[in-house]
């Protein structure tokens, strides 16, 4: 009797488990699927429009309801996929990810209308990212010291003979800043974590944005050369925002 009484109530907790582990791989691959229609929506229809922006003469508050649809999707998916990925733990450097992705988007509506203060702000943003990656890092691979060097003194020639000498020391040192996130984003590539994969690639992706606009404000800048820069930036949050449904 009470044999058979333990096997139904074991049966019954199995198919509960079963049914509650089906709803919710489910709703993983539903959130997934939304959050991936998201990226592909952000970077092939909002980013060219704002991008379009530029160039047609749109009013200013339009424009900025574009940036702000652009950078919106990466926060709103890192703070979701944050959330969603809370049971497994979450660490200093989760939260440092989304307050950098955040900085950076006020920075993005700031730059519209003060750049120097919007420029601070990506500052403050790059700072954040830098800390993020410090604190998930194990080890430290010297190619992306190396790599890090050769991007700084690059960046302190190339900003001492093309950029104006009323901001040369704040770029330099913006330079400096993003250099090491390049270099901390190498070292993620080569830790062959899938997860820190993507998150390394997002975090290169946005110091290779801010070199394409300075190359566009010293060289003159086309509607492909801004969207070329435009996709780098917003692909690279957009993968940075990735990091937490890949951990």
């Amino acid at each position: 009797m009470w044999y058979n009484t333990a096997k139904e109530s074991f049966r019954g907790a199995l198919i509960m488990n079963l049914w509650d582990g089906g709803q919710s791989i489910l709703f993983m691959r539903v959130l997934f699927l939304i959050v991936t229609l998201l990226y592909l929506t952000d970077l092939f229809f909002m980013v060219p429009k704002y991008t379009r922006c530029k160039y047609d003469h749109t009013p200013r508050k339009q424009k900025l309801m574009w940036k702000g649809a652009c950078i919106g999707v990466p926060v709103v998916a890192i703070i979701v996929g944050t959330v969603f990925n809370a049971p497994k733990g979450l660490e200093i450097g989760d939260f440092l990810l989304i307050a950098g992705m955040c900085v950076c988007a006020v920075g993005d509506i700031v730059l519209e209308i003060k750049f120097i203060r919007g420029g601070f702000l990506f500052f403050a943003g790059h700072l954040l990212y830098i800390a993020a990656l410090a604190s998930m890092t194990k080890y430290y691979n010297p190619v992306a010291l190396i790599i890090y060097v050769v991007l700084a003194a690059a960046g302190w020639i190339l900003t001492n003979k093309h950029l104006s000498k009323k901001y040369r020391i704040l770029l330099v040192g913006y330079n400096l800043t993003i250099s090491a996130s390049f270099a901390l984003g190498v070292n993620l590539l080569m830790g062959g974590d899938s997860a820190f994969l993507i998150l390394g690639a997002g975090v290169m992706l946005l110091p290779i944005s801010d070199w394409l606009m300075a190359r566009n404000k010293v060289f003159g800048s086309t509607y492909a050369w801004s969207l070329l820069a435009l996709v780098t930036y917003f692909g690279g949050q957009i993968l940075i925002s990735a990091y937490p449904y890949l951990k």
